[in-house]
């Protein structure tokens, strides 16, 4: 902008020029001072911006040149015919850079980037196979199974098969206190654990691994403790004890109240139950629920255990078959059918001297249901157990026999129905004699 411009402008608009330029001292200047130090002020930062200008020139005119050069040397070497040569054009001079340097006096470098977390694997290695302590170890699974695994490297197990006459290394099974083994079982080369059938519910087990001697021997190399498998029936204790454990006390706190209470033997829940049932005092609530546990308490919750196991288990499958199996040779085994023994049993006839056989039989018909339906067997109606089953039994004598089982839902009315026929033909072969049914029974219709 040059003089001439300047002085068109009015004092204010001189003003704000000035100020963008970063000029001092310009209020109390008159409009042509203002002019005068404008175009001074112009005129010194026009100096730098040519010398830019002409830098950058002279920059992009020396990288024009390189270039040249270097596809001069890339292009094949020229023939020996004179070529024409081709006038050289001019380099274009780039338009000189102006730049505001006042606009930029504000920015803010860029942040430095946060270094990446870097994630170092330690390589530990795999795991051994074995760990060659030679230990064995048996536990019980189940109360028909037994599990047994062994601690050594192949190369010890390769050993012992050297040193076996049979160049078998074998796992044997015995039940405690019996001298020979219940089971001898050859182990594969690879093997490492082995499950063992167990044919006998709350027996304990121990178990040997080894071979055979040249001489005969059983050398044992290792043997486990004892293992024992679950009994099959409920446990005979049905005492239940309750303790307040505060959820709020530490547990080395806890233990250091009732440390000195504590007999031998006994576990930290069994010391506080006896405590908190003596009135022992405290520092926290305890709510112990005392008294007898009542019959009715007893139903409730049979009722509810059986009924939760007849709403999972299907009614006629092999589970509930065998359920109910259990429990019918329950009632029996507690006198229900005392026809079957013969010490409380008459005979058709005096018993001869010496040798003496006699045999009878009856009908039994069992089967569960929702606890609230309503069945009957030939008509005549049959009381459900707590939990919906049921059990009947008749006289059984030879003939045709038919007896409809009928189920009504005690919600909806639904009915089912199954129309159970029987027949009985007994052939006998020598002098049998024949039971007599109890009175109570009554033959099924015929």
């Amino acid at each position: 902008m040059s003089k001439t411009d300047l002085k068109t402008k009015t004092k204010a608009e001189l003003l704000k020029l000035a100020d963008r330029l970063g000029l001092r001292g310009i209020s109390t200047m008159n409009k042509p001072e203002l002019v005068e130090t404008i175009s001074r002020a112009k005129q010194r930062r026009s100096i730098p911006l040519k010398k830019q200008a002409v830098a950058l020139a002279q920059k992009a005119a020396n990288a024009i040149k390189r270039r040249a050069v270097r596809k001069r040397n890339t292009l094949p070497p020229l023939s020996k015919t004179k070529r024409k040569a081709s006038p050289r054009k001019a380099i274009p001079t780039p338009p000189p850079v102006v730049a505001d340097l006042a606009a930029h006096k504000f920015d803010v470098a860029p942040a430095k980037r946060q270094p990446k977390q870097v994630f170092l694997e330690e390589n530990l290695g795999e795991l051994p196979d074995s760990y060659g302590t030679g230990r064995l170890f048996l536990s019980a699974r189940d109360l028909h199974w037994l599990f047994a695994y062994w601690d050594f490297h192949w190369q010890q197990l390769a050993e012992f098969r050297k040193q076996a006459s049979d160049g078998r290394v074998v796992l044997r099974v015995f039940e405690k206190n019996h001298a020979y083994p219940a089971q001898e079982i050859t182990l594969g080369h690879d093997s490492r654990n082995w499950y063992i059938p167990a044919h006998k519910a709350a027996t304990t087990y121990h178990a040997e691994l080894g071979y055979w001697r040249p001489d005969g021997a059983f050398n044992v190399i290792s043997r486990s403790r004892e293992a024992t498998t679950p009994s099959a029936g409920v446990s005979a204790d049905t005492t239940a004890r309750f303790a307040t454990l505060p959820v709020d006390v530490r547990f080395n706190e806890l233990l250091g109240l009732i440390r000195q209470h504590v007999t031998g033997g006994e576990k930290l829940a069994e010391t506080l139950h006896r405590l908190q049932s003596t009135g022992y005092q405290f520092p926290f609530r305890v709510e112990v629920e005392l008294g007898p546990w009542t019959r009715e308490q007893t139903a409730q919750l049979q009722h509810i255990i059986n009924g939760d196991i007849l709403r999972k288990t299907q009614v006629g499958s092999l589970e509930m078959t065998e359920w109910l199996r259990r429990r019918l040779l329950e009632e029996t085994s507690s006198g229900m059918f005392s026809g079957f023994s013969p010490a409380g049993a008459s005979w058709s006839g005096q018993p001869q001297q010496g040798f003496w056989f006699a045999v009878n039989a009856e009908l039994v018909i069992y089967g569960a249901t929702e606890p609230d339906a309503k069945v009957t067997i030939d008509g005549q109606p049959i009381k459900l157990r707590s939990d919906g089953t049921f059990s009947f039994h008749y006289a059984f004598p030879d003939g045709q026999y038919r007896l409809p089982v009928v189920a009504v839902s005690g919600k909806h009315g639904e009915k089912r129905s199954a129309d159970l026929r029987f027949e009985r033909k007994t052939k006998t072969s020598g002098d049998v004699g024949q039971v007599r049914a109890p009175a109570h029974l009554k033959a099924p219709t015929a």
